[in-house]
């Protein structure tokens, strides 16, 4: 099987994939469509990464001056594995970065190490050209044997570098795989009512409610902050002005719930209006930890709320 040919300059293919990387990084942050994205970005994510930190460990063509060579199909071969490995290492790795695992995100990390390692490659290429600091040719006469360990030097290098890659990437997923699942943090917060056939729904919620009477309602609170959250729901009665301006406000009651995360908070409780007139707020305020001196709807973490007349 041939070796790499040592009559291309030695910075094509590093120019190439460095090029083709910013095509791909610009191409990352327009707004491209999708499938176009995929199409341009999917051969960088499988070989061009990894061909430059190839390039890096294997840097020059020529056999002639550097004992630890690659031919073209291991080559070929290394990068396509080593650009899986990072693929995979960076996706993983995002999880503990504010950035999502997103397109752009993964590019640019990618994009990078493609300009360090094919940076490294262009100057240990030069340093082992016959015009730079080059070694020596082998004589003619070199022994079997030498040739024997140069071999195997090459072989030993590669497997130390590709089981590298392989040891990293299985810590990656591992040490992700043992952390709590990241993902949108947030409280579902809803009003119920109990219909005749005793289900709960949210709907058929009172219009209208005699003054001094009470009217049973429901609220529930559905963790999904991704960790236990004490939780205050605070039920306020309040007169708004056709500008939208509160000119009066009660509370009514106060609940509070330390609840898991995944679990609902589901609480049943009485409306009793001290309040009389048309078109009164029946506001429900959630809050996280402790309550503000002056519970409102613009300092609540979740607002609901219903109008009601209280005759």
């Amino acid at each position: 099987m041939g070796r790499w040919s040592d009559t291309l300059p030695a910075t094509v293919d590093l120019l190439a994939a460095v090029g083709y990387t910013v095509v791909v990084l610009l191409a990352s942050l327009s707004s491209l469509d999708g499938v176009f994205l995929a199409a341009i970005a999917l051969p960088f994510l499988l070989f061009v990464p990894g061909y430059a930190v190839v390039a890096s460990l294997f840097p020059t063509w020529n056999s002639e001056y550097e004992n630890h060579r690659l031919i073209a199909t291991e080559r070929l071969l290394y990068s396509v594995a080593a650009s899986i490995c990072l693929a995979i290492i960076v996706g993983v790795n995002l999880e503990f970065t504010p950035w999502p695992i997103r397109p752009t995100p993964v590019i640019t990390a990618l994009a990078i190490v493609t300009v360090v390692t094919a940076g490294i490659a262009w100057y240990r290429r030069h340093q082992r050209t016959p015009t730079g600091l080059g070694q020596a040719s082998m004589p003619s006469g070199t022994s079997q044997a030498a040739s024997g360990r140069s071999d195997g030097e090459r072989i030993q290098l590669g497997t130390i570098a590709v089981s590298v890659a392989i040891l990293v990437t299985f810590a990656s997923v591992t040490l992700v795989a043992a952390q709590p699942q990241r993902g949108e943090a947030y409280t579902e917060f809803g009003l119920l009512t109990e219909s005749e056939a005793g289900d709960l729904e949210a709907s058929g919620y009172p219009e209208q409610i005699a003054m001094g009477e009470s009217e049973q309602m429901y609220f529930t609170v559905t963790n999904h902050e991704m960790e236990t959250t004490e939780y205050v729901v605070v039920v306020q009665l309040a007169r708004v002005a056709p500008t939208g301006e509160v000119t009066e406000r009660t509370r009514l009651d106060s609940y509070n719930n330390r609840t898991a995360t995944g679990d609902r908070w589901l609480q049943r409780h009485m409306v009793t209006p001290v309040l009389e007139g048309e078109r009164l707020r029946l506001t429900y305020l959630l809050y996280r930890g402790g309550l503000p001196d002056q519970p409102t709807a613009e300092n609540a973490y979740r607002e609901t709320h219903i109008w009601v007349d209280v005759t």
